[in-house]
């Protein structure tokens, strides 16, 4: 019997984010001290967040801008530090995946006490936040499309010194509310808007031959990689079409929910490093090995001839090409040789990208002799 669960009430629609004083108060949660998180400067030139804040005069409002991509812990007991002043009791994260695991990593800890990093990190890793004072009602506003973390009870966090991510995961971090509003992914430039697409087609292919996988989460997987595939190299050529950026939000979207019952798989783990110690964009990072796993995973996945018919091929072996022609498109780089890693880095990589919670959900073991045949063939 398949089960699926996902508490998070949707709102979705372009210009959605204008009705958010009336979603709040038919939801009725208890946000009259509102800390809004955000991280984009484009927001605010675009006069967006302005708007946004004016449409909740009635409410106590703090904002709390520039976090960064890829949050660190250090950043994160910045952030803790800042905001414990603030009498806050709920927070708007209105942003990319980034902000919104940083609004979740808040909440996770706005009632332990915290004294500076060093204890911050214990908290992590001994996974203080499942704490059940988590109480902080959480409205999720993505402005890219590809994360899902809006739909997820999970967040990530980075501790770059020692090339390490870290996740807080709770039930009470889903948040109480998603609002999917396209005119907001309007702005993104090329780069992030196809590393974000392509962090979605992670999500949703990885979630589809996950060992959690059941029938409603390959539903929503094929619809997100469809999607994906029928509109982004149209909007690759077309950044200012609304129909298409609505298209891949609602892949985006999609993806999020399947994942958000299965978590990733050996993908995203093997991504980890590369993006902490070579900065190669998370999204571009996971997608790399998506066709190698695609083949690697073959004799597990259950209707294999669905998924490739999401991927409008007849062979695995095109999957590769449909990946590698969205990257020669936007003159994104996708070897490992383009961000200047040498083969030599390759034991430092497969040290360091065994996620246990990731790889162990791989349906097909994957062995250090494996990932490196997998290293050399995107070298």
């Amino acid at each position: 019997m398949s089960c699926f669960y996902n508490p998070v009430k949707l709102k979705w629609g372009p210009e959605i984010t204008k009705d958010l004083p009336e979603i709040i108060t038919a939801s009725d949660l208890n946000m009259k001290n509102v800390l809004i998180l955000t991280g984009s400067k484009s927001l605010k030139k675009s006069g967006k967040l302005d708007i946004i804040l004016k449409s909740l005069n009635d409410r106590r409002i703090f904002v709390c801008d520039g976090v960064p991509s890829n949050p660190e812990i250090s950043e994160l007991c910045g952030f803790k530090s800042e905001t414990d002043k603030l009498n806050y009791d709920s927070i708007i994260a209105i942003g990319g995946g980034s902000v919104i695991d940083m609004g979740k990593c808040l909440a996770a800890f706005k009632n332990l006490q915290i004294n500076g990093y060093s204890t911050l990190k214990r908290g992590i890793i001994n996974k203080r936040h499942q704490n059940n004072s988590i109480d902080i009602p959480i409205v999720a506003i993505p402005t890219t499309a590809g994360t899902g973390s809006e739909v997820t009870s999970w967040a990530t966090i980075w501790d770059k010194e020692n090339n390490k991510k870290y996740s807080i995961e709770s039930e009470r971090l889903y948040p109480k509310i998603a609002i999917i509003d396209p005119t907001l992914t309007m702005d993104l430039p090329l780069q992030l808007t196809v590393s974000t697409a392509l962090d979605a087609l992670s999500h949703a292919l990885e979630a589809y031959w996950s060992k959690r996988t059941n029938e409603i989460v390959r539903m929503y997987a094929l619809m997100a990689i469809e999607l994906i595939i029928k509109n982004l190299n149209n909007l690759i050529d077309n950044l200012n079409d609304l129909n298409l950026r609505t298209k891949i939000a609602q892949a985006s979207l999609y993806a999020g929910l399947a994942f958000s019952n299965t978590k990733t798989t050996a993908c995203h783990s093997i991504s980890y490093p590369l993006t902490s110690k070579y900065n190669i964009p998370h999204g571009i990072a996971t997608s790399m090995t998506l066709a190698n796993f695609f083949n690697i995973n073959k004799e597990s996945i259950i209707d294999k001839d669905a998924l490739l018919s999401a991927f409008d091929v007849e062979e695995i072996s095109q999957i590769k090409n449909k990946i590698n022609n969205i990257f020669l498109k936007s003159k994104i780089p996708f070897k490992l040789r383009d961000y200047n890693i040498k083969e030599e880095d390759f034991d430092s990589i497969i040290k360091r990208s065994f996620t246990p919670d990731r790889m162990n959900n791989n349906p097909v073991e994957v062995t250090r002799e494996l990932l490196r045949e997998v290293l050399k063939d995107i070298y």
